[in-house]
């Protein structure tokens, strides 16, 4: 670390004292009540096939199943895309075994995208829903409304893209910092998630090793001064931490010879289990801050001094 800048910072004379500073104030989580679902998303996958479900809905509890179905993949091939997402499935081209306890393995390929079918594959799709047991449900197990099915479907999906929310928590932390002080910061640029040869394109070289390599954010302080921001979040521990701070102290070391700089802003309780891995990368990265610190303001202040 910097040890001058935190000492300023926190007015801590020793070293150590800083670091348990910064493992003081590590936060349990950065959920938020919005965390959890992503409600817009979830209403407009589900509006996205309004009409091709309520063309299904008609199979519910229907007498003759297979025969409606068949009638409905003739004259209404828009549907195709549905049954996957009924069994909480996004893809739509499937790889599925036809029995992997014989002795001989069949794969079948299956494929939803919207077309005029064949009578082969139509039977390939009932046999599908079949075997999938969505006949099953539509027999049994659904009510009135594939719609609200669906939305429960949706809301499970969308708790997949938690993790990247985490992530995203951390990135709007620190654009919204970064844009109220655009103008006290001199910021020539601010890119988000791009890779390094962006740089090319607005006149500043770069090394080979560095052109293809992925950023949180790249920020440009007039004239020219180059300073990746990288941020993460870790709620439990691992072995991916170890591995992620032997990456940053590379990335750092590349863009030190490049004359480039380099902040790492982490938190979270994996780190209380980690605590060798972060004091490696206090020892050896020149900024490692904690949200406790970039709420503080050292995050500016180091950003004003570069």
């Amino acid at each position: 670390m910097k040890i001058e800048t935190y000492r300023a910072f926190l007015k801590i004379e020793d070293s150590e004292a800083i670091k348990k500073a910064f493992f003081d104030t590590l936060i349990e989580t950065n959920h938020d009540p919005k965390f959890f679902v992503d409600w817009a998303k979830v209403k407009a996958n589900v509006e996205k096939y309004k009409v091709e479900l309520s063309i299904l809905n008609s199979l519910i509890r229907h007498k003759e199943f297979e025969r409606a179905l068949r009638d409905i993949l003739i004259r209404y091939p828009e549907v195709l895309p549905c049954f996957p997402l009924l069994i909480a499935v996004r893809e739509r081209k499937l790889k599925l075994i036809d029995d992997f306890s014989s002795s001989r393995v069949n794969i079948d390929d299956y494929d939803f995208a919207p077309r005029k079918l064949t009578e082969a594959e139509i039977g390939k799709i009932i046999n599908f829903v079949c075997q999938t047991g969505l006949k099953y449900f539509f027999l049994n197990l659904s009510t009135a409304s594939l719609q609200d099915y669906l939305t429960g479907i949706e809301v499970g999906l969308n708790t997949n893209a938690r993790k990247n929310r985490s992530g995203k928590v951390m990135e709007f932390l620190i654009e919204n910092l970064i844009q109220k002080c655009r103008n006290q910061l001199k910021i020539r640029e601010f890119i988000k998630q791009p890779e390094f040869k962006v740089l090319e394109k607005i006149g500043i070289g770069i090394p080979k090793e560095l052109k293809h390599r992925k950023a949180d954010f790249i920020l440009i302080k007039e004239p020219a001064k180059v300073i990746n921001i990288e941020a993460n979040f870790y709620n439990v521990s691992g072995s991916k931490p170890q591995e992620i701070v032997d990456s940053y102290i590379n990335r750092q070391e590349e863009l030190k010879r490049a004359g480039f700089y380099f902040i790492w802003i982490t938190d979270g309780y994996g780190w209380k289990k980690g605590q060798n891995q972060l004091n490696k990368a206090f020892d050896k990265i020149d900024y490692v801050l904690n949200t406790k610190l970039v709420r503080d303001g050292m995050f500016i202040k180091i950003l004003e001094e570069i």
